[in-house]
């Protein structure tokens, strides 16, 4: 009877040494909301969506990573106002869409120019895409 008695306490050590014992080496992924993901998010779409190539893949994400860095350095600028930092924001995507436009095949282009006015709100503006 007395064997029983430290069962519970047997199992509930399994149970905290397990994590200890999965000792993997792989990096864990960037938490949903980090920007790296974000941008790998959107890489992934792209790529799914308009079927890129590899070297297309190459050369958009330095284009993504720019952007993200652009539009992180503009959410954290002080001096600009809500209106000032919309505008901006408008034009720095804008620019990064040209670039990735000029990557992109006629066929592969229409398809970006259409996911680009699905993401548009109704007021004109654009949504924040699913990768967001």
């Amino acid at each position: 009877m007395k064997t029983y008695r430290f069962l519970p306490l047997f199992a509930l050590s399994a149970l905290m040494a397990a994590p200890l014992l999965r000792a993997d080496d792989t990096t864990p992924a960037p938490p949903a909301g980090a920007p790296e993901h974000k941008r790998m998010d959107r890489l992934k779409e792209l790529a799914e969506r308009l079927d890129l190539t590899e070297d297309q893949k190459a050369k958009i994400k330095p284009i993504l990573q720019d952007e993200m860095k652009a539009l992180k350095d503009l959410r954290e600028d002080d001096t600009l106002d809500k209106d000032a930092k919309r505008e901006k924001m408008m034009e720095i995507r804008k620019a990064h869409a040209a670039q990735i436009m000029a990557i992109l095949t006629p066929e592969q282009q229409a398809k970006f120019k259409a996911m680009q006015e699905h993401r548009k709100g109704p007021d004109g503006g654009t949504a924040p895409h699913p990768a967001s």
